[in-house]
């Protein structure tokens, strides 16, 4: 049997890859990794050629190829829904799939705002705090008071620290790199949100996500990391 193939982007800036990456994890599929920087002059013609959509991550597994992170996650998931990609009970479950599929659909303004780059952090500025400009981007206080309010709600409803509970899921992985990009640009929130923003970050599989982060930037250097985006 082919091995499974699954295609990244660079790990401090390719957001999408985090939940393609993290729902094999979950579902304890063990699959040969290939990264494509998406900066480099190469990168758009590379995605062309492997993706309809032109976009990481993709999955190439039973002679297919999955080019969205909701597509990788549904279709391993109805391979063995016995696996952590969604919770065993049929109510955490529901709520856990509308959370990842509000996320996964909408909130393009505050990715635009907040571009994710886990190895940035932005200073104070002529004593204005650069998070201050972006935060006042089209969209980007609409959508933060939005996640605040599923936060909030993932918690009120099962206990915390997670989307469903103490069990990380796939709704976890979506929320990943929007939790990061308040930490990035130092963005001001209540207390319960930064809570949960520090469970998501300090997640096992996010730190593994991270760390290798912190590896690709000795490689590549961190200079040129911390510049894109």
């Amino acid at each position: 049997m082919t091995k499974p193939v699954l295609h990244l982007g660079g790990a401090w800036s390719s957001s999408w890859s985090i939940p393609g990456w993290m729902v094999c994890e979950l579902a304890g599929l063990i699959c040969e990794e290939r990264v494509i920087y998406l900066s480099r002059d190469d990168s758009k013609a590379k995605l062309a050629a492997l993706s309809p959509s032109g976009r990481v991550p993709v999955l190439e597994i039973d002679g297919l190829v999955l080019w969205d992170t909701f597509a990788i996650a549904e279709y391993l998931w109805e391979r063995d829904p016995t696996s952590a990609i969604w919770p065993a009970d049929p109510a955490r479950r529901a709520f856990a799939r509308s959370v990842a599929a509000e996320v996964h659909g909408h909130f393009d303004d505050l990715r635009a705002a907040l571009p994710m780059n886990l190895l940035k952090r932005w200073p104070v500025r002529n004593g204005l705090p650069s998070n201050v400009k972006l935060m006042a981007r089209p969209g980007a206080q609409a959508s933060t008071a939005r996640l605040e309010a599923i936060w909030r709600d993932c918690v009120g409803r099962w206990g915390g620290p997670y989307v469903a509970g103490d069990a990380w899921c796939f709704a976890d992985a979506v929320l990943a790199p929007m939790c990061s990009r308040y930490i990035t640009y130092g963005v001001e929130l209540a207390p319960d949100s930064v809570a949960f923003i520090r469970a998501s970050q300090d997640a096992p599989l996010m730190r593994r996500w991270i760390a290798r982060a912190e590896a690709q930037a000795a490689e590549i250097g961190r200079d040129i990391c911390v510049a894109f985006p």
